[in-house]
């Protein structure tokens, strides 16, 4: 049996008994809609609200083309131009479910999510209040306008009262400049986000690519106010023409550029003397602790200390001129456009040592 109702509403005030808005004692009271459907089928009640329907609850607000539900009965949803606005957020989505029972609501379909903190663009983003806990899904962009960086990813997890997220299947973080040119990329398998966004943990596979640099790990820590990159897990740097690995290796940037790289652990760094040859002569510094100072892109200045080693090959107008070794407790060498143009040895005369040989013939 069949039966339907068809009331026509305009500028309606009063109460619904459609099941929205979880996390809060508020009444949900309708608003508008052009047209109220009431229809009973085998003794099932379903009803229909369609056109400019909008409802408010406390401070929420909530806009749709279509809403629909069985009655006392889950999911109640919302359909077309959803909008849903309070002191907190901004939700947009073709559709939106909500689930009183279960206590989630899922929102689909060029789905954006605004707060204060980020915006997050997904096919799917489903809260779930019990854990107080977001999931996005599939295309899933999120963007911080505070420090000009976006994350992207195939699934996003958030827990809001922890402020900590994590983001799955192909995550990648690019951060942009003051000008709004790419200044960073960073992949790897996972990315956590801790401290309500300011500190990303990237694990597995790890990438780090810059304009003159390029950086690989197993694990980063990256403090984004602070603009400093912690890598563990057999970290390597390729800046420009020097490869630096150790056991340890935290990068200082300036403005989204390399300024300081510091090395601890089994400190090696190479470069090729003759960029022209590469392969055939080769620089190489080797301690326990390495310091790194770039400016403009270009290294300026290494400090070298504990079981510190130095070997440079000499080239002058393209002539291979022979081998400086140098070793001690700390050596700095002072570099310009890529070429030593002073070593500098400090320590005990019975653990220094200096060796120069001139070319072979």
């Amino acid at each position: 049996m069949r039966r339907i109702e068809f009331i026509r509403i305009a500028a309606v005030v009063g109460l619904t008994s459609f099941a929205i808005a979880q996390d809060t004692n508020e009444r949900l009271r309708l608003i508008h809609a052009d047209l109220l459907k009431r229809e009973t089928i085998d003794g099932q009640a379903y009803q229909k609200l369609q056109g400019n329907v909008e409802f408010q609850q406390g401070k929420t607000n909530i806009k749709c083309d279509l809403a629909t539900q069985i009655f006392e009965r889950d999911p109640a949803a919302l359909i077309g131009h959803v909008k849903i606005v309070d002191d907190t957020r901004q939700l947009f989505a073709d559709t939106v479910y909500f689930y009183q029972q279960q206590r989630k609501q899922i929102a689909r379909g060029h789905v954006i999510s605004i707060t204060e903190a980020d915006t997050t663009r997904a096919d799917c983003i489903s809260y779930f209040e019990k854990e107080d806990k977001v999931v996005s899904e599939k295309n899933v962009r999120i963007s911080n306008v505070r420090d000009r960086s976006v994350v992207r990813g195939g699934l996003a997890e958030y827990f809001r009262k922890q402020k900590y997220g994590k983001v799955l299947m192909d995550p990648v973080m690019t951060k942009l400049d003051s000008s709004g040119k790419i200044a960073m990329t960073i992949t790897g398998d996972s990315m956590e986000v801790l401290e309500g966004g300011k500190r990303l943990l990237v694990k597995g596979n790890v990438t780090i690519r810059q304009q003159a640099t390029d950086a690989a790990c197993g694990k980063l820590d990256y403090f984004k106010d602070e603009e400093r990159s912690v890598l563990t897990q057999q970290p390597s740097v390729v800046h420009s023409n020097q490869h630096i690995s150790g056991d340890t290796l935290v990068l200082y940037l300036e403005d989204s550029q390399l300024a300081r790289a510091l090395v601890t652990g089994n400190a090696l760094a190479t470069s090729d003397a003759d960029t022209l040859n590469k392969g055939r002569w080769v620089n190489k510094l080797t301690g326990q602790t390495m310091d790194f100072y770039f400016s403009d892109k270009k290294l300026l200045r290494a400090v070298i200390e504990n079981q510190a080693t130095s070997l440079y090959h000499v080239i002058e107008k393209k002539q291979y001129k022979g081998v400086n070794e140098v070793s001690g407790d700390r050596i700095e060498v002072y570099l310009k456009d890529g070429a030593v143009q002073r070593v500098k040895v400090t320590s005990d005369p019975e653990f220094s040592n200096g060796k120069y040989s001139p070319p072979k013939g």
